[in-house]
């Protein structure tokens, strides 16, 4: 898993009744596990929220230790590495299990541990594959934990989430449960930059700050306006070939809704002419409880679904409304970890249902992801990776931070689930004669994972022979998996929300648009009777590496004048700032055709 700190890994499945056992004589003194000195940058403890402990309900997942998870991840990187013998041959989601199954004893002491703490009537109690499942209330789950929950809110938005700052497990379990979440995981945010996230396009020629580092001379393109006929002049898929062959997903969370009026009002104005797909729509999957509404309209999601749904011509489009902000004021059932059960849907589902790309505009601070929950987060897209699903990530809209401070240390910041080496990262470029690096693009080294094999060559010689970051070094992890890996354009998309035409700036705008690139790939490739691309990172850094325009100039910024210089060069070659560079999508396609 290229961790640069110990701990096992994980996977996930859902649930199916089972009886709690008769306890034997097993010594369950508990020792605390994680503890935070205080909530995540962002998030605040909610004094005056009133909660029903009793009355309230919290799903509690107990992650079981996986086994061989280093040998399945040199597997999954071996099927996805070019020339290997074992490349394309992507594996069943049951081939993977009887593989990594935790071991037969960790279940067993997790069931006695809680027939010996609760009774039968204070939770339900579930378990399937790597999961115990824990149903009960606020008060029940406490003592359990020994912990303490409360309401926290992100000041400014409508985010709220119920968490502990601490929990602690019985010092058995240690290398047999490796982690218990709802508890000190505070969730991700939509990677969107909020320049113009409401921004009128009749008012666009007043606001300076919205047409800042856009420079027009690729035909469609204006110094303002970014539009899918734009995008396929400028990454050269305009005359690609119309595909109807396999199946893009695009994730949304946080009750982020793809409107379907909105979607066709987008495509009768912007789609690509040649590419005949007006009348083209999407399909919306509900997981965790979600629910797919007429309205409101969703920026993020709109504009996830309309950029990589017009670009991908008419391959399927299923936009995953996955649900994590249940309705527990007062009373009621928290659900409020939306992620990894979204992952462990998509590893559910069966190959044929399985979309051959997904996009993923979702995101945050790496340091306030718990170690525990960005390993088996990570764990779950090598998975992923290994099924045959390509995973494009935004980088993030903050460069290499907001205020560089970790633990009281000035350093930069990474992003979750950007630095897992599982993924595809897609970083941000603005302008167009030529392209350069956008300023609020992430980018940067992982404080968790380690430098992956695919990229060792290329990032080395970055450090060996760059001078622009010489002065920052002491600020990031040189020998952390670095990212992005990739880059497109980021800056000043129209989209369509609520039936009028508006202006958004970030990487959620950079990975959609790839996404919808590498689903017509992976279509042409499965149209040719092939294997979809699966896994991109050994393919992009080695065979396709010079599929990619070169991006040499801009910057990518950040730690609001903390750290002097802070941010990192775009220069020739890959570097973290725009990684490989923005796709050529011909070149790509001749790399895609010729690869077994």
């Amino acid at each position: 898993m290229f961790l640069l700190k110990s701990l096992s890994a994980a996977i996930v499945l859902s649930a199916a009744c089972v009886a709690l056992p008769a306890t034997e004589r097993v010594d369950f003194k508990s020792s605390v596990v994680e503890k935070l000195k205080g909530p995540p940058v962002g998030w605040v403890k909610d004094e005056a929220a009133k909660l029903d402990k009793d009355a309230t309900s919290v799903t509690l997942k107990i992650h079981l230790v996986n086994q061989d998870m280093d040998k399945f991840h040199e597997l999954a990187m071996n099927i996805a590495t070019p020339g290997h013998a074992l490349y394309g041959n992507h594996m069943s989601q049951d081939a993977i299990l009887s593989m990594i199954a935790p071991k037969k004893e960790s279940s067993e002491l997790v069931m006695q541990w809680l027939a010996n703490e609760m009774s039968s009537s204070e939770a339900k109690v579930t378990l399937k594959g790597d999961y115990v499942t824990v149903l009960a209330s606020v008060n029940t789950v406490e003592k359990l934990l020994d912990a303490e929950y409360s309401t926290f809110v992100r000041p400014g938005t409508s985010e709220k989430t119920l968490r502990t700052l601490q929990y602690s497990l019985p010092d058995v379990l240690k290398g047999h449960v490796d982690m218990v979440q709802p508890t000190t995981f505070f969730g991700l945010k939509s990677l969107r930059s909020t320049i113009s996230e409401v921004h009128p396009i009749e008012d666009e020629e007043e606001d300076e700050e919205f047409s800042i580092e856009a420079v027009a001379a690729v035909t469609g393109c204006t110094g303002t306006r970014i539009t899918p006929t734009c995008l396929s002049n400028l990454y050269n898929f305009a005359s690609a070939k119309v595909q109807t062959v396999g199946l893009l997903g695009i994730a949304g969370f946080l009750e982020e809704y793809a409107i379907k009026a909105d979607f066709t009002t987008f495509l009768n104005s912007y789609a690509i002419t040649a590419f005949n797909n007006k009348a083209k729509s999407f399909t919306c999957a509900v997981v965790n409880g979600g629910t797919c509404p007429s309205s409101p309209p969703g920026v993020e999601a709109n504009l996830d679904v309309q950029y990589a749904g017009s670009i991908s011509t008419s391959v399927p489009n299923t936009y995953y409304s996955t649900a994590g902000r249940g309705q527990w004021l007062g009373s009621g059932t928290n659900t409020n970890e939306p992620y990894l059960e979204f992952l462990n849907y998509m590893l559910a589902l069966p190959d044929a249902s399985l979309p051959n790309t997904l996009s993923i505009s979702y995101g945050d601070d790496e340091a306030t992801v718990p170690l525990a929950y960005a390993t088996n987060a990570c764990n779950l897209f090598s998975q992923l990776g290994a099924r045959g699903v390509s995973i494009l990530v935004s980088s993030g809209d903050s460069g290499v931070g907001d205020t560089c401070t970790v633990n009281g240390k000035a350093q930069f910041t990474t992003a979750f689930p950007a630095a897992c080496p599982w993924v595809t990262t897609v970083g941000g470029t603005t302008g167009n004669s030529p392209e350069a690096a956008w300023s609020g693009g992430g980018g940067g080294f992982s404080e968790i994972f380690g430098r992956p094999s695919y990229q060792n060559a290329t990032v080395s010689n970055w450090l060996a022979t760059d001078t622009t970051h010489t002065a920052v070094t002491k600020y990031f992890n040189a020998s952390g998996r670095a990212y992005p890996d990739i880059s497109a354009q980021a800056t000043n998309f129209i989209i369509v929300a609520g039936g009028s035409a508006s202006g958004v700036s970030g990487t959620s705008c950079s990975a959609p648009t790839t996404a919808g690139i590498i689903q017509l790939l992976n279509s042409g490739r499965i149209a040719a009777g092939k294997k979809g691309l699966g896994f991109l990172n050994p393919w992009l850094y080695n065979t396709a590496s010079t599929g990619f325009t070169d991006i040499k100039s801009g910057k990518i910024t950040g730690c609001s004048g903390q750290i002097s210089g802070a941010g990192f060069s775009a220069v020739a070659g890959w570097d973290p700032a725009t990684g490989l560079g923005t796709p050529n999508y011909g070149s790509l396609l001749t790399f895609a055709t010729s690869t077994a």
